[in-house]
């Protein structure tokens, strides 16, 4: 199932989220203990300015349960950086890696 992974910063954080940019990048490419997990793509979300306010991730996972588990251990999520996450399943239609 494709799940896509919505988050909003807290506010003040942008310097800490800036200095962890590299290790969210490992963490969602290397997926440590998440091996069921596909990752597709993400990345920053950003306001009219450029400036960072969250982040989005597309993946595929055997159940909501284990994308809740892949985000939970988010260096993101575990450093309390994030105001608000949202998973969604993901009917995936146009532009799909098969």
């Amino acid at each position: 199932m494709y799940f896509v992974i919505l988050g909003t910063d807290k506010p003040g954080v942008r310097q800490q989220r800036l200095d962890t940019i590299d290790e969210v990048a490992t963490y969602v490419r290397d997926r440590p203990g998440h091996s069921g997990i596909n990752y597709y793509c993400g990345g920053p979300t950003l306001d009219e300015e450029g400036n960072i306010t969250g982040t989005i991730i597309i993946i595929d996972a055997p159940s909501l349960e284990a994308a809740q588990a892949f985000m939970d251990d988010n260096p993101l999520q575990k450093m309390g950086l994030l105001d608000k996450v949202e998973i969604r399943q993901f009917d995936w239609k146009t532009g799909r890696p098969d």
